[in-house]
């Protein structure tokens, strides 16, 4: 099986909306479409524009074949297993789908909203316009035909469609919101061979495997563009389903970044905190025409700062570190403040979004809930502002942060540690019992030498005793739990991102051997079943979306530590 799999991947480009990639329509079919993944998830289309049908010369449709790299997409066509013809794709400068076929043409058959049309442009240019996804598409051919049709139905058209044929036909579609933009007309091959370049002195290696590929170019062509409200480019988790900036995923997708493109890494830092409230908050999702704040998510940004700065060093400039510190400064100030009722209380999440393990089985009961990460978490972004003020020659300010660091560890620990394992409350019934059966217990291995060392030994015996590393990775509800559910989101699958954290935990006390036995298992599984969502913690079969950008990101860092743990004498 080919890891990449048009079936799976979507077909796009570095800091482009257009894409192309195998959905299902308003009648419930999978099939090929061309979107233009702005906007958001919240809009049931995800983007759809136009669904793709492919023909022979006598009209009949024919059955495609995929074949994806990342610089372009080709399309052989068949006919009672005969081939027939082929049709090739790749995206150029700006918004524009690049094409090129022959003995075949292809129909671009937009899918019908309110106030669809068609028209031809005084200049003699023709163009649709998809109303409902606020787009106008503008073709043009240099070989063969491109025609636009579409029946009038007295204020709008409907079977709208645009297509090309010829023996040969070559051309393209500029997607655009306001007027068509003057984009020159170059050639099939010049586009796709500037997109392979492009793509190659981005990640700047000679040689990769399959699987190396396609995590990096998931993080290449998830990247979408500053536009809008979206202030700076940004990697969308997918671009099949999840097209927004999440508040946690981006700070791990920033980790995988880091050691390919600093400044993008940067980016997706920036690209959540500049939405920040006055408060502190942040949004739970950005992108290019708004936020939500409805929920928001647990802060990681301090850890994942503090993890870039250790592992990719001389990654952000000095201006940014001071607009990073900023920043996290207000976001402690949030949940210190807002998030509890006093000092002598620990911080707590609203509802399972806000921590990230939206369904996790310590909120069975709802919330708010106190747990063990989220003081972790907080402890670990207090640490980092105050190596940024030691950095800044601050040193009385950075005491303050360390010692807020240390009140909440020991606030942590003496209102959670049972003797056995930290503990999850719902913090307007004490003394419920909330399941602790998650992996999210063993969030305080990230405090390292900061946790008593008997605490952390406890900690890593329950890990062990209690299997939650299976031989595919570690499963966020441990196997046996009652709550445990194959494909139950934070109930059981393997994540990426708790996974980073768990191996980050595991180093920081010490444990190499392990948190590299555990890299090791995931990336097997990545390497099995593609950058998916998550995993099934028994099989190691891919979940939901399957090209996913954190379990890329997380993916690239483990084959860069055990790289370099191998070329380390023992």
């Amino acid at each position: 099986m080919t890891l990449f799999d048009f079936d799976r991947v979507p077909f796009s480009h570095y800091q482009r909306f257009t894409t192309l990639s195998m959905v299902r329509g308003q009648c419930g079919e999978h099939q090929c479409y061309l979107r233009y993944v702005a906007g958001g998830d919240e809009r049931p289309s995800l983007g759809r524009l136009c669904k793709l049908e492919f023909l022979s010369e006598d009209g009949s449709e024919l059955t495609p074949q995929f074949s994806l790299s990342p610089h372009r997409l080709d399309v052989e066509l068949f006919a009672d297993e005969q081939k027939r013809g082929d049709i090739s794709f790749c995206i150029g400068n700006g918004e524009v789908l690049h094409l090129k076929g022959q003995r075949a043409s292809v129909r671009f058959a937009l899918e019908d909203s309110r106030y669809d049309y068609a028209f031809q442009h005084p200049s003699g240019e023709q163009c649709i316009v998809a109303a409902g996804e606020n787009l106008r598409l503008t073709p043009f051919a240099s070989k063969g035909n491109a025609t636009v049709e579409g029946n009038w139905r007295r204020d709008h058209a409907d079977n709208v469609a645009l297509t090309f044929s010829g023996e040969r036909f070559e051309g393209g579609i500029i997607l655009h919101r306001r007027l068509c933009p003057d984009i020159a007309k170059t050639s099939f091959e010049d586009v796709q061979a500037a997109s392979q370049q492009a793509f190659a002195e981005w990640h700047g290696k000679q040689h990769q495997s399959e699987a190396e590929k396609l995590a990096t170019y998931l993080l290449w062509a998830n990247t979408v563009p500053a536009e809008g409200t979206l202030t700076h480019p940004a990697t969308y988790m997918s671009k099949n389903h999840m097209i927004n900036i999440w508040s946690w995923d981006n700070a791990f997708s920033a980790i995988g970044l880091a050691g390919i493109d600093p400044e993008l890494a940067f980016s997706q830092f920036a690209a959540i905190y500049e939405w920040q409230d006055n408060s502190g908050l942040l949004p739970d999702f950005v992108h290019d025409v708004g936020a939500s704040f409805a929920f928001t998510k647990p802060p990681v940004h301090g850890w994942a700062i503090s993890h870039i700065l250790e592992t990719y060093r001389g990654s952000f400039t000095s201006d940014q570190l001071v607009y990073l510190r900023e920043k996290m400064e207000r976001q402690l100030s949030y949940w210190l403040t807002h998030t509890r009722a006093n000092p002598q209380e620990l911080p707590s999440y609203f509802h399972g979004n806000d921590s990230g393990w939206d369904n996790a089985s310590f909120f069975d009961h709802g919330g708010p809930v106190i747990g063990p990460d989220l003081p972790t978490f907080l402890c670990l972004t207090a640490k980092c502002i105050a190596q940024l003020h030691r950095k800044a020659e601050a040193p009385e300010v950075a005491s303050k942060f360390d010692q807020i660091s240390t009140d909440l560890r020991d606030l942590m620990i003496k209102q959670l540690w049972n003797g056995k394992t930290f503990e999850f409350r719902k913090s307007a019934q004490p003394e419920l019992i909330l399941p602790d059966t998650s992996l999210a217990q063993f969030m305080p291995l990230l405090l390292g030498s900061d946790l008593p060392r008997e605490i952390a030994e406890k900690l890593l015996e329950r890990f062990n005793s209690l299997g939650f590393l299976t031989e595919w990775g570690p499963a966020t509800e441990h196997p046996q739990s009652t709550y445990y559910e194959a494909d139950g989101y934070w109930r059981g699958p393997i994540w990426a991102p708790t996974t980073l954290l768990i191996f980050d935990g595991l180093c920081q006390q010490g444990e190499i051997r392990l948190a590299h036995e555990l890299a090791k298992r995931f990336m097997r599984t990545c390497e099995a079943s593609g950058m998916a969502e998550n995993f099934d913690a028994l099989t190691g079969d891919g979940l939901r979306d399957k090209a996913f950008a954190w379990t890329s990101a997380v993916y690239l860092r483990f084959q860069d530590v055990l790289s370099k743990a191998q070329l380390t004498p023992a």
